[in-house]
Order: C-alpha cells, then sequence, then structure tokens
C-alpha cells in the first residue's frame, strides 16, 4: 500500500513540474514571439485614442491609490474632465509621497509649490508663543526634553 502511495505522489509531482515548465515556456514565448506583435497591434489601434474615463480609471488604478484619493477627489465617475489633469497629478503624488522626498520630487517636476510643513495650511493664526510646559507631575516628558528618565533634573534623589 505504501509503494502505492509513493508512486502516486511521484506521479503528482511529475505533473506539477511538467505543468511548470509548460507555464513557463508560454511565458517565454509570449514575450520572446507574441507580445512584440500583439503590441505593434495594439499601438496601431490606440494610435489616435483620446482621453476616455475609462482610460482615466486605468491609469489611476496602475499607479494604486489609497483611500486618500478617494477623500482628495472623490469618485471618478463624478469628476468633470476638465479635472482629470489634477485626479493623475492628485494620484502620482500620492504613489510617491510615502516619503517627503518623494512628493517634493513630483511637485518640482510639475512646478508645485509644496509648504514644507503641510499644518501650517490648516491652521489660519500664527502661533504668537510657544506652548506652555507640562505639570512637573506629568509622566511623559516635556517636548524637547531627553527620552530617558534623570531623576536628578527633575530635583529627586535616586
Amino acid at each position: 500500500m505504501r509503494a502505492f502511495r509513493h508512486l502516486f505522489l511521484d506521479i503528482d509531482r511529475q505533473l506539477e513540474d511538467a505543468a511548470r515548465a509548460k507555464q513557463q515556456l508560454d511565458a517565454e514565448r509570449w514575450r520572446a514571439e507574441l507580445r512584440p506583435h500583439a503590441m505593434r497591434l495594439f499601438a496601431a489601434r490606440t494610435a489616435k485614442l483620446t482621453w476616455s474615463r475609462a482610460l482615466l480609471k486605468l491609469v489611476v488604478a496602475e499607479l494604486f491609490p489609497d483611500d486618500l484619493f478617494t477623500e482628495l477627489v472623490g469618485h471618478l465617475d463624478r469628476v468633470p474632465r476638465q479635472q482629470w489633469p489634477h485626479v493623475i497629478a492628485i494620484a502620482v503624488a500620492l504613489r510617491h509621497s510615502w516619503r517627503r522626498d518623494g512628493l517634493s520630487r513630483v511637485a518640482k517636476r510639475l512646478r508645485i509649490s509644496v509648504g514644507t510643513n503641510p499644518s501650517h495650511e490648516r491652521s489660519p493664526r500664527p502661533h504668537a508663543r510657544p506652548s506652555r510646559p507640562r505639570f512637573s507631575s506629568s509622566p511623559r516628558p516635556r517636548q524637547g526634553s531627553p527620552l530617558c528618565f534623570d531623576p536628578a533634573r527633575r530635583g529627586l534623589r535616586p
């Protein structure tokens, strides 16, 4: 009985290996022979393509925007045609904004000014004075103080 089980496992493994090899050969043939012809045909047939909502959605989907995109833009079906460049710019910026320098590079290429501190745009009034120090009994350190607890600084003895 055990010999039959090994035989079936060997056959299954060989069938899986053969299927994987066929998929790899098909993929290589697609890339080397069929893809160039298919792309030339696609390029010829899209030569006079104009902007459409389907194309806009395709471009935006390729940029994998997060939930912030919907918050900033709204539903793509409701965006008027004249705002499509705005929508694409936001999607590209979101794609590159995981680091501040990424967003800065996108903004620079599009010649868009981006402030260094986005929180300034939200508060209409400038801060006239620095923040007040915390109560001395607060367990959290004051802003700008060292992260480690130093009993000597608080007048406490170890």
